[in-house]
Order: structure tokens, then sequence, then C-alpha cells
């Protein structure tokens, strides 16, 4: 998986692409790790559209981002059909905003 960072403050925006898994975990929270360093970060956009594939690993990382994010909304957009399916069913709270 590749992970890329762009800061336009207030936002952050991340494009992540390839398989998003477990192996991917070390680039996800790399990028993640720098983006929560910047001050001035309201909010998170993942841009999803590169993503071939998601597991339950991932949707992991993703909840443990919400909890390092402090309450920063994060906006997930992009996704494949079967990924939003999965995400949604997984986001039981509302956590996060699809587009």
């Amino acid at each position: 998986m590749q992970a890329m960072l762009e800061l336009a403050q207030p936002v952050a925006h991340i494009r992540l692409s390839g398989h998003f898994t477990w192996e991917g975990q070390r680039s996800f929270r790399q990028v993640t790790q720098d983006m929560l360093t910047h001050k001035g970060v309201d909010t998170i956009h993942f841009d999803l559209s590169g993503v071939e594939t998601m597991d339950s690993t991932a949707l992991g990382m993703l909840l443990l981002l919400h909890e390092r994010a402090k309450g920063r909304p994060i906006l997930l957009h992009g996704m494949r059909p079967d990924i939003r399916t999965m995400v949604e069913i997984a986001n039981t709270g509302g956590i996060f905003e699809l587009r």
C-alpha cells in the first residue's frame, strides 16, 4: 500500500492506494503520525479511490486513528462499492463521514 499526505490546512488529505491490509500498517502509521504532529489540522480526508482491497485490520487502523485524532472529523471518500459496504457495516457509531 502507498500512502501520500498533502496538507492544505486546516485539512489533511491522505491518499491511499493498493491493498489496505496489515502489510500496509507501517506506511499508514507513518503518514498519520506525520499528519497528527502538524498544528492547525482540523479535518482529515482520506481518498480511498486507489484502494483495491481492504481488510478488517485496515478498519482497525482507521478506528485507532479516530482515537488518536481526538475529535477531529475523518472523511472517507472514493471507496469502491465493496469497500464502502464493509465500512458501512463496521461504522455502527457513525465514526466516519462517508462520501
